[in-house]
Parts: structure tokens; C-alpha cells; sequence
């Protein structure tokens, strides 16, 4: 394998890795908070199910926005 291809295999790694932490760590960030909104107003997980699903939403939205900024960037470093 050339050392070339080994630094562009890198590159979809991280690429891959960054797209799970920016889902994961949204999701996290949601959990945390439903469950302070749940402690704060004396509720039964009703702010976890909503931050939960607000988490994994804005997750994949930033996800998916952050793998287009770098195939768009890709794309015009090949030009």
C-alpha cells in the first residue's frame, strides 16, 4: 500500500469517527438535559424523551452537514 493511499484512508476515517461523535455527543447533551429539566420540574422522563429526540435529530443534521462541507471541500481540492 502507498503512502499516499494510507493518509486518504486516514482521511474517511476521521471522517467517519467525526460523524459518530457529533451524533453521540448531541444524544449525550440531550440526555443531560432532559434529565435536568426532569430533576428541575419534578417530572417522569417526559424532557429526557423530548431532548433525547432532539438530540439525535440535530445530531444527524449536523452530521450530515459537516460530511457535505468535506466532500464539497474534497471535490474542489481535486480541481
Amino acid at each position: 500500500m502507498k503512502k499516499d493511499n494510507i493518509g486518504k484512508e486516514i482521511v474517511k476515517l476521521n471522517l467517519v469517527l467525526v460523524f459518530g461523535a457529533t451524533i453521540l455527543g448531541n444524544i449525550f447533551v440531550g440526555y443531560l438535559l432532559g434529565k435536568l429539566f426532569d430533576w428541575l420540574f419534578n417530572t417522569e422522563n417526559i424532557f429526557l424523551i423530548i431532548f433525547l429526540f432532539f438530540g439525535a435529530v440535530s445530531g444527524l443534521y449536523n452530521g450530515i452537514r459537516q460530511l457535505l462541507k468535506e466532500v464539497e471541500r474534497l471535490e474542489n481540492k481535486k480541481k
